[in-house]
């Protein structure tokens, strides 16, 4: 037999064994579109609104951003029709100051099981998603509960914002957010580093551990004395060069928390992506974050808190007197104004979590406009920035095709009424409803397929 009689006996034996619709199956038909009839739409957060909009999602991605109110057939069969034509969509808040597992007020139950805890970080999650807070990065838990929230939000066993979380705080032993458990704590190793093998290992530990983000304090918190305006950083220059360059191996971005003035440039100089509070930032301080091109998340909405409860927060062994922390949290409070007159990049984060109402995000966003940055700036600050911050500039923070469908609905334009980001009445994230007008409980409202 010829060599090429064998070949074409294989050839019949593949076709036969192998039919050509088992080699190319066809491709999944595409999932029916969400088409929303928008009145008015903040595509590009800091520039003023347009007017009516189709946005069409598919997939959990905007597809198309359309002028005017198109037919939701144009779209193909199924195609399910969301009328928000008297409303204004902007996309999903992003708080990048958050601390999901923390709870400031909760019964000592809580406090000292993992499992309690993370049942009442999910339920907060959840209330967040529906003010219309989509995206959180959270900068600090040492009970690891915030890791496996992230996980479980991503897989889709409960509902919440995206998240992005940073694990353990790293600081120096004992430093602000490093301390060892007291009793009634969920056990956990801090992570506390001395010198510059110390502090490599720390951030390394927290990688394997699943960061995304490294958390440093450079200085003491708001209440300590190390958190003054004048107070020498709470690491040496090696130790936070050993976090930032660990960090930035690994290829994980670095947010600094940082109130006085050396530990802010300390922190700018090593090239962290982000300050948080940065209460005491200085002309050479605005002149860094410029040239780094990094951001400030001054954290109003805590400041306010604190100065609501001096007599709570003042004193202790190492703390500020009622006085001196009024000080410090009136400066905290003008903080994003202060920065974004001086030219500082702002993102937008609360210092909040389940301790607090799920409006913390919105009430941050009032809190920049009353300190003097404008309402536009500071949406942008709290879309566009935030996306920015964490590296999805390309996929969120914007309502443009290809982008990851998180988006909200408010009656008002948010850029001449702030306010009306307290009352979110429609909120998608990655495509999915999950608040709509009509709807009980926060539920997902009937959707017509007959436009």
């Amino acid at each position: 037999m010829t060599s090429s009689v064998v070949r074409t006996a294989l050839l019949i034996l593949l076709a036969v064994a192998f039919p050509a619709s088992a080699q190319a199956p066809k491709p999944p038909e595409p999932s029916p579109a969400i088409v929303i009839h928008a009145g008015h739409v903040l595509a590009n957060p800091g520039e003023p609104a347009v007017g009516a909009h189709t946005v069409v999602v598919r997939d959990g991605r905007i597809v198309s951003v359309e002028a005017g109110f198109r037919p939701a057939g144009t779209y193909g069969s199924g195609a399910r029709l969301v009328d928000l034509s008297d409303k204004y969509l902007l996309p999903g808040l992003i708080d990048l100051h958050m601390h999901l597992a923390i709870i400031m007020d909760s019964d000592a139950a809580t406090n000292a099981s993992e499992a309690r805890l993370a049942l009442a970080a999910a339920g907060y999650a959840r209330r967040l998603l529906d003010a219309g807070v989509t995206t959180v990065r959270d900068v600090g838990d040492n009970s690891g509960v915030t890791l496996a929230l992230r996980d479980a939000i991503a897989r889709g066993d409960v509902a919440g914002p995206r998240i992005v979380a940073a694990g353990r705080i790293i600081s120096r032993t004992g430093g602000h957010g490093a301390k060892a458990p007291v009793a009634g704590d969920i056990p956990y190793r801090p992570a506390g580093c001395d010198g510059v093998e110390s502090c490599r290992r720390a951030v390394r530990e927290n990688i394997e551990r699943g960061s995304d983000w490294i958390k440093v304090t450079v200085s003491g918190s708001g209440r300590e004395a190390g958190g003054r305006a004048d107070a020498a950083p709470i690491l040496f220059e090696d130790e936070m060069q050993a976090v930032a360059a660990a960090a930035q191996q690994a290829g994980r971005p670095v947010a600094a928390h940082a109130h006085s003035t050396a530990a802010i440039k300390l922190a700018l100089t090593q090239g962290v992506r982000t300050i948080e509070h940065g209460t005491y930032f200085d002309d050479e301080s605005a002149r860094l974050f410029r040239e780094q091109d990094a951001y400030l998340v001054p954290t109003a909405f805590i400041a306010r808190f604190v100065r609501s409860k001096l007599d709570m927060f003042a004193g202790g062994s190492d703390g500020k007197s009622g006085e001196e922390l009024r000080a410090w949290a009136d400066a905290g409070i003008a903080g994003p104004g202060r920065a974004w007159r001086a030219g500082i990049p702002l993102g937008l984060g609360t210092d909040g979590g389940p301790s607090f109402e799920p409006t913390a995000t919105a009430d941050e966003i009032g809190l920049y406009v009353a300190s003097g940055v404008p309402a536009a700036e500071a949406i942008r600050a709290a879309t566009r920035n935030g996306a920015a911050v964490l590296g999805m500039q390309d996929s969120l923070g914007r309502i443009l095709p290809g982008y990851l469908a998180d988006l909200i609905a408010v009656d008002r334009d948010p850029a001449t009424d702030v306010a009306t980001l307290h009352e979110v009445g429609f909120v998608m994230k990655d495509g999915v409803i999950h608040r709509a007008p009509g709807a009980a409980d926060g539920g997902t409202a009937p959707t017509r397929t007959d436009q």
